[in-house]
């Protein structure tokens, strides 16, 4: 009876390890048939994303690649705008610069000249500069920088590089007024240098010329004549120049002064030494 139960057992144990064995081997064969399988699924799931997924998406990402560039394209537009805006106000800047360094290089030139203009005759009480003008028709008046603070008086010569510039008829402490040679309202004392011929000039009328009213011994000039100032009025001091004749009628001359009135920046101040 016992050899019959262990000759069952025995069967039985070797049907279960073939059952086992047969088992390993379906389940490995199903195992790589299903890796096979996978990789199959997957190829064509790629090869259909290739074909259909990837042109649709480029299609859907075009609007949007479009849209990022112009956004881009904005933004570098704006950089650009306001880069532009830093260089014109930078070029503003420059100009202010350069029309300054002009202004500084014009007025080294002036004071120069007005350095050199006065001589051995005259004594300097001031230099002063140009505030404002008063020109009225028949009034030619400017206003400079210095008073009697600065011992400027009544009937001083005013004078530039060029000549004589007219003289002072009202100080305050830190201004005075100037009445121009071309005013009609001022009169001066001349005489030509080649032959000595004395008169008196006074201003025009039209802000260029001077004009005599006096001709001592109806002596007339020639055009060309250098006239300067005499002394004898003993208001201008002596041989400051006044400008040069340009035209001579029956009874007088006109005179074209070599100041230009109508830029004057700076005087100077003088008296008689």
């Amino acid at each position: 009876m016992a050899n019959r139960f262990r000759v069952t057992s025995l069967h039985i144990t070797k049907i279960i390890k073939n059952v086992t064995i047969i088992s390993v081997i379906l389940l490995s064969f199903f195992l790589v048939l299903f890796s096979k399988t996978d990789y199959f699924l997957i190829n064509s799931i790629k090869n259909i994303s290739s074909g259909f997924i990837n042109p649709i998406t480029r299609i859907v990402a075009a609007p949007l690649n479009a849209m990022s560039n112009l956004v881009n394209q904005y933004d570098q537009f704006r950089n650009l705008k306001f880069e532009n805006k830093i260089l014109q106000e930078e070029i503003i800047r420059l100009k202010k610069w350069q029309t300054l360094a002009i202004q500084n290089s014009r007025e080294n030139k002036v004071l120069k000249k007005l350095l050199n203009a006065t001589n051995n005759n005259l004594k300097l009480v001031k230099t002063a500069s140009l505030i404002n003008r008063n020109d009225a028709l028949f009034s030619k008046i400017i206003n400079i920088n210095a008073g009697f603070q600065d011992n400027i008086k009544n009937n001083m010569s005013a004078i530039n590089e060029r000549g004589l510039v007219g003289k002072v008829i009202e100080t305050t402490p830190n201004n005075s007024r100037i009445l121009l040679l071309s005013d009609p309202n001022l009169s001066v004392s001349v005489k030509t240098i080649s032959d000595g011929i004395f008169s008196i000039v006074t201003g025009a009328g039209d802000s260029k010329h001077l004009i005599s009213t006096f001709i001592k011994d109806n002596k007339m000039p020639k055009i060309g004549d250098i006239v300067v100032t005499s002394g004898t009025a003993q208001i201008f001091p002596v041989d400051l120049l006044v400008g040069k004749i340009s035209k001579i009628e029956k009874d007088r001359f006109y005179i074209l002064p070599f100041v230009d009135f109508n830029s004057i920046d700076y005087v100077q101040i003088v008296i008689s030494e």
